[in-house]
């Protein structure tokens, strides 16, 4: 679940240090947000894309019908 779509930007494992050189796992996740969007086959669904992704206009969003 916790990928991108479009990029396949994923979750990344660091370290964070302490002030006495403890070394500590951490994790950047990426920010991804759940869209619903017009895939290339036409089709729409809802797929998780990230901020990059949906700010570089990458993804096309569904419009909504009433």
């Amino acid at each position: 679940m916790a990928k991108c779509y479009v990029c396949g930007k994923t979750t990344k494992i660091g370290r964070s240090l302490t002030f006495s050189a403890e070394s500590n796992p951490r994790f950047f996740r990426a920010n991804l947000h759940r869209v619903k969007a017009v895939l290339e086959d036409g089709t729409v669904r809802r797929i998780y894309v990230c901020t990059k992704c949906l700010k570089a206009g990458k993804v096309v969003k569904a419009v909504k019908s009433s």
